[in-house]
């Protein structure tokens, strides 16, 4: 026993060794302190963070955000890839500790007449690897990491269905506004139309301006047909986004797009390091750990490894003899294995593995490129969104002040039919114009919540 004894004593040193894991390296991404240019960044570490579920005033949008967050196939497929990556942490896991077998047998054998029988129960160790150079744990740290980068990932796809069904809301809102905008124009052309056939049929108009009012009225009616194909087709993408159908005390009314959600107000220095709250780049950080942990598990597979088999039972050529004295038996076997030659293909291992984790670093640090820029476009826009908003809506204002006085003049004949149409087509434009840059705006807040990760404030 003395030789097996030593054996185990120098494992259990050698199993003290230092990982061989390499140093967690700084990336080097130069950013800019915050987001706009010229502005002092604010501490907000301590701050309370704002998830999504607080973004959204509208009961009716919670509810449908809810939904999807039940009921996307996606996401339910992202789910199913995390429990997959969680299991192949446990096998790794697993694999650092013995697995121990029980056996049972029965032998009958005859020879040269004589008929022989022995029976035996027996409890197995199976090759069970000593971690000297902690092989084992780096691979069950790299199986962790990615297992949390897996996990990461999923949130970033619930973030982003979160935002998906948020804008395909509001679309439908704008969608709705738009019909009515458009069965608004289709009226006032018919009313113009009617007017004219009036005055074509006393003779104050000619034929021409007859067509006119006739063409002019037949465009609004088409438009305003597609304007009601649009909302039905904004419908079907919020309930795909649902991933059912949606009733419809829970969809928008078309006046929802002018005033939806209620977010926090954004910082006026707001650092860069919210960044560090996106799901995408913890992935990528993640994935940076994995890739160091293979590296490590590449260069403790160029030293020696041992490991252990044994077992201990009882075997007698009765079944009662089991458990008597004397029918026991045991064996140990420690087995080191010495990597000699093998034509450069561990050194090569531990190359791939090195790169692997420069390609990782890169790829975590254009991740964080991409998130800045993300933001900043965001925050660069919404920056000008509200004078543009003021600015539309005098426009509005305006234009619908020159077709009221163009309806006035027409109606006395003061006034071509070119001009009325004209004022009409501008009204119109503004309206629509203004539909648009409020569904740029709520969609601007959307965004903004999902380039920071889900909140204003850093948070764990």
């Amino acid at each position: 026993m003395k030789p097996y004894a030593l054996t185990l004593i120098a494992a259990a040193l050698l199993a003290g060794c230092g990982s061989l894991v390499p140093a967690r390296e700084a990336t080097t991404t130069p950013l800019r302190q915050d987001f706009r240019v010229g502005m002092t960044p604010i501490d907000i570490r301590g701050g309370t963070a704002h998830e999504w579920d607080g973004f959204f005033a509208d009961e009716r949008l919670r509810k449908v955000v809810g939904i999807a967050l039940t009921g996307n196939r996606s996401l339910q497929a992202g789910v199913a890839a995390v429990e997959r990556v969680r299991a192949q942490y446990r096998i790794a896991e697993a694999a650092r500790l013995p697995t121990v077998n029980a056996g049972a047998s029965a032998n009958r054998q005859e020879s040269g007449g004589n008929t022989t029988t022995s029976y035996s129960l027996s409890l197995g160790l199976a090759a069970w690897e000593i971690d000297l150079f902690n092989r084992l744990g780096s691979l069950q740290g790299a199986a962790l990491a990615r297992f949390l980068a897996q996990q990461e990932t999923q949130q970033g796809a619930r973030l982003s269905l979160v935002a998906e069904t948020a804008n395909a809301w509001l679309l439908l809102a704008a969608e709705q506004q738009r019909l009515v905008l458009a069965v608004q124009l289709r009226d006032s052309q018919q009313r113009s139309l009617a007017l004219t056939e009036e005055r074509y049929r006393l003779g104050a108009v000619a034929g021409l301006e007859r067509a006119r009012a006739r063409t002019a009225f037949e465009a609004a009616r088409g438009e305003a047909e597609r304007a009601r194909a649009a909302v039905t087709q904004a419908r079907l993408q919020l309930e795909l986004l649902a991933g059912q159908p949606l009733p419809d005390e829970l969809l928008p009314a078309a006046q929802d797009v002018q005033s939806l959600t209620a977010l926090p107000a954004i910082p006026p220095g707001l650092p860069a390091e919210v960044l560090l709250q996106r799901p995408d780049l913890r992935a990528a950080e993640q994935q940076l750990q994995a890739a160091a942990y293979d590296v490590g598990a590449a260069r403790a597979a160029r030293f020696p490894r041992l490991t252990l088999t044994a077992s201990a039972g009882t075997r007698a050529p009765e079944l009662d003899g089991l458990l008597r004295g004397g029918s026991g038996f045991w064996s140990l076997l420690p087995q080191l294995d010495l990597p000699l030659f093998d034509a450069g293909a561990r050194a090569a291992q531990v190359d791939a593995s090195e790169a692997g984790r420069r390609q990782a670093l890169a790829t975590y640090e254009a991740t964080l490129q991409s998130a800045f820029r993300e933001a900043a476009d965001a925050l660069a826009v919404r920056d000008s969104l509200n004078e543009r908003l003021d600015a539309q809506q005098a426009q509005v204002a305006a234009a619908a002040q020159s077709l009221r006085l163009a309806e006035e003049s027409y109606r006395l004949g003061a006034t071509s039919q070119l001009e009325l149409l004209d004022a009409q087509r501008q009204l119109a434009a503004a309206q629509q114009g203004l539909v648009t840059l409020r569904l740029t705006e709520q969609g601007n807040r959307v965004t903004l919540l999902r380039a920071l990760g889900g909140r204003w404030v850093a948070g764990s």
